[in-house]
């Protein structure tokens, strides 16, 4: 046979070529398309979402809004009505017989009922006015924020002079209240050797928990407890603070450190998680269950993953699902039996504090509480009626979107692990927290480590906050580094010279109200209040009125009040110059008022952007509404900011510090 037989046929041959290489092509289009799917889905899941609007107004009290709300800050007292004493008394004494707990069982079918019993008779023979003046102990405040009224204990250090008092919010948990911080509030407010610094405590009740009132409607989230915080805690003087929290307290705190990044110093937590955020809970278990070598070390016995702790959800995450679903059932139960309440909250402590707690007769509570300590926080929810509306979060937490817990923050950020507690590997708390400065691992178990192990907590939080300190002054400009010069453009040389130029408020000029130019040197020496006013907004009344009597209260002491009309806000302001004159005049207004202005935008009067260059806003430094308040002290240094909410009256504490 010759060679030319052997050999295939051009035409078969060409086919197999074209074969393979559709094959081929086929193979890297389905490697493309491969790509792209996993590309989006790894954006869709990774990719950071934009910031949510925060309303930093809504309001969540009764309708209609109360325009002239008395917003100041008022002592508070906790007083336990006698006929509120003498019904628990009641309710005890007349308990219904319990059915007899199962022979060794422990708290494995539930609260021991042998073991409630002798909790109600404690309870009983409890003096709960020793314990009223127990819980009134520290300074206790009630402000309106938002339409609520929000309580809050505010405990001052005493401290030299030479030492930093640095503010510190609190937030306390579910079943948990204010009561959880009791021991460790007089260990923050020592200064410990070797620190420069000690601590100011803020410790509010979480809208709808204890001595704080409950919103009237749906929706009050973490973001928007979130807002109502951050408003608190400049209600109260503080533009920057530290966060301390665990559990919800700490998905709060994580969530103000996204949201405020430039206001929370640093935020430290006894639950170090990643909340909501579907990737990284699945990379948890993934690395749980098949990669266990690539956990980090002190991940091991404390993890936020399925197979370490699903015997814990499957036997106590029931409560879990009741309270999501169906709060006001389950509150209404427990609103008429205080031995109902008192099992189901103490539940809590027993299975959260340890898993191998539940064959002992008393739950393992005894080894690290006191029936005081447990009861006094029982005995909050009952005399507040609050229980059904602290369980409204669970509701609210369930329905929230990830969107906030997939923004990163660069917040400093710093965890103590303790022993079966929930929580993240650093590795991927690192992804939520881009500065995640450490965790404190502890060999002792401690869901509520405020009340087990205060001592522990508190040097941890001193630590962190040393580190948080030093952090922020690493990020300030060293002496020793040359920035990198770069020529400025002739045009704008006037532009960048002239605010750094400016100093005080003494070095601008500003037209009146009937053109004449005036120059703020007038007022040298005087503490002033400068405001963007607005004839025609739903805080003109209470803002003018309030103005015009702080004017004549202090104006011997040397207060003097610029109000700048200015109609950027809701069109609120269009009058002429003619009309805001007669309109001050009907309302007596004695106070300076000035030409109308704008205070954003391109033509921002050069006043108005040097207030806001030293004093920045919030979210950024423009003004967001009409009455944004200024105080300017006696050497024309702008030295406080407040916003529309806060009513010309709450200013006065604040001014007190400059006559």
């Amino acid at each position: 046979m010759s060679n030319n037989m052997k050999q295939p046929p051009p035409r078969r041959e060409k086919k197999e070529k074209q074969k393979q290489s559709k094959l081929s092509l086929f193979m890297i289009l389905m490697v493309v398309a491969l790509s792209i799917m996993v590309w989006h889905y790894h954006n869709t899941i990774t990719a950071p979402p934009p910031m949510p609007n925060i309303d930093m107004e809504e309001w969540w009290g009764p309708y209609p809004i109360d325009m002239e709300l008395d917003k100041s800050i008022r002592p508070y007292t906790i007083e336990f009505e006698d006929v509120i004493v003498n019904d628990l008394k009641e309710r005890l004494l007349h308990s219904r017989p319990f059915t007899s707990s199962l022979e060794n069982s422990g708290f494995k079918y539930g609260f021991n009922t042998r073991f409630l019993t002798r909790v109600l008779d404690f309870w009983k023979n409890s003096n709960i006015r020793e314990r009223e003046r127990f819980l009134n102990k520290y300074n206790h405040f009630m402000t309106k924020i938002q339409g609520l009224d929000i309580h809050f204990i505010h405990v001052r250090p005493k401290a030299s002079s030479d030492i930093a008092v640095v503010p510190l919010l609190l937030i306390h948990s579910w079943p948990v209240s204010i009561r959880e911080f009791y021991e460790l509030i007089p260990l923050l407010t020592t200064q410990q050797t070797g620190k420069d610094f000690v601590f100011e405590v803020i410790v509010p009740s979480l809208p709808g928990f204890g001595f704080s009132q409950a919103p009237t409607r749906e929706g009050l989230n973490r973001l928007k407890i979130s807002a109502i915080l951050h408003n608190l805690m400049q209600h109260i003087g503080f533009e920057k603070y530290y966060i301390q929290g665990g559990d919800f307290g700490q998905a709060i705190g994580s969530v103000m450190a996204t949201a405020f990044p430039d206001n929370v110093l640093g935020i430290h937590t006894n639950m170090p998680v990643v909340n909501h955020n579907p990737s990284n809970i699945f990379l948890v278990n993934i690395f749980d269950v098949y990669l266990p070598s690539l956990l980090d070390p002190e991940f091991k016995g404390c993890t936020y993953n399925l197979k370490s702790h699903s015997h814990l959800l499957l036997e106590n995450a029931g409560y879990l699902q009741s309270q999501v679903i169906k709060p006001d059932t389950l509150g209404i139960a427990l609103a008429e039996s205080p031995a109902g309440l008192a099992a189901y909250i103490l539940e809590k402590f027993a299975y959260l504090n340890n898993t191998e707690n539940q064959m002992a007769s008393d739950g393992g509570l005894l080894k690290k509480f006191s029936l005081t300590q447990l009861l006094d926080n029982v005995m909050i929810y009952w005399m507040t009626n609050s229980f059904t509306t602290s369980m409204r979060v669970y509701n609210e937490y369930i329905h929230e979107t990830d969107e906030i817990d997939r923004i990163p923050t660069d917040v400093p950020t710093w965890g103590i692990k303790f022993k079966e507690e929930l929580c993240t590997p650093d590795r991927l708390l690192k992804k939520k927290y881009k500065n995640y400065l450490q965790s404190t691992v502890v060999e002792d178990v401690g869901h509520f480590p405020a009340i087990e192990h205060p001592q522990i907590l508190a040097d941890d939080i001193y630590n962190a906050v040393a580190a948080f300190r030093l952090f922020h002054g690493k990020k300030q400009p060293q002496s020793n580094t040359q920035p990198e010069t770069k020529k400025t453009p002739e045009s704008e040389i006037k532009k960048t010279k002239e605010p750094e130029a400016k100093k005080t408020v003494y070095d601008f000029k500003v037209k009146d109200i009937k053109g004449n130019e005036v120059s703020l040197e007038i007022y040298r020496g005087k503490v002033l209040i400068i405001v963007n006013v607005a004839s025609q907004c739903g805080y003109t009344d209470t803002h003018y009125t309030q103005l015009n009597k702080l004017y004549e209260k202090y104006a011997e002491r040397g207060l003097r009040i610029l109000a700048f009309p200015c109609n950027q806000f809701g069109g609120q302001e269009p009058g002429s110059l003619n009309e805001i004159v007669e309109f001050t005049r009907k309302r007596n207004v004695e106070f300076d008022v000035f030409e109308k202005i704008e205070v954003n935008g391109e033509n921002t009067h050069p006043l108005w952007e040097f207030l806001k260059k030293v004093q920045g806003g919030t979210f950024g430094d423009f003004i967001k509404w009409n009455f944004s308040k200024f105080i300017v002290d006696r050497n024309g240094v702008p030295v406080e900011r407040f916003g529309p909410n806060v009513s010309p009256f709450d200013l006065e504490p604040y001014l007190a510090k400059y006559w």
